[in-house]
């Protein structure tokens, strides 16, 4: 049996948003974020400064489910292995979006309205479990595999797309 990895979330509330919600938010993809001194709504003007929740040790599990639900494994695979260095890999999720219970990958080039959610992996055969959380019967026709040559680039642009036929065929910079 393949080893969960170690998963640390974070995120930061700036001065202009509401503590509570923002947790919230995270809470919708990852239940068990726990943390505590969460600020509160402060009147005009606001004088706190920006705060950095982290949390360790957090299940993956309800993130994981909502990939298949949302049928973004493709997806996934490539956004969650990205970053990825010998066991260990980080990338970032829409708050906004998590607000509503859906997981959308943001690159980090990409400035996005209503902040991120950084998750980190951290494990043994981290690309081995990356592949299979991300697995769907789909693969049988079109294997993927972390890092293979259907990977969407840095930027998030496509390596490949399909013909009228439904083939893969790729795009080359050349």
């Amino acid at each position: 049996m393949m080893r969960t990895p170690h998963v640390t979330v974070s995120t930061r509330v700036m001065p202009h948003e509401i503590g509570q919600k923002c947790v919230d938010a995270v809470r919708k993809i990852f239940p068990n974020f726990l943390v505590t001194d969460i600020p509160t709504e402060d009147s005009f003007p606001v004088e706190r400064e920006m705060v950095e929740f982290v949390c360790d040790g957090v299940s993956p599990d309800l993130f994981v489910e909502l990939l298949g639900n949302q049928r973004i494994l493709d997806t996934a695979l490539d956004a969650m292995s990205l970053n990825l260095r010998a066991d260990a890999t980080n990338f970032l999720i829409s708050r906004q979006a998590a607000l509503s219970g859906k997981v959308a990958f943001v690159l980090e080039t990409e400035r996005t309205v209503g902040g991120v959610v950084e998750v980190a992996l951290e494990c043994d055969d981290l690309a081995d479990w990356i592949q299979e959380v991300t697995w769907h019967p789909g693969r049988r026709e079109v294997p993927r595999s972390v890092g293979d040559e259907l990977s969407m680039r840095s930027d998030g642009s496509l390596t490949e797309w399909f013909d009228s036929k439904g083939r893969a065929t790729f795009q080359t910079d050349d």
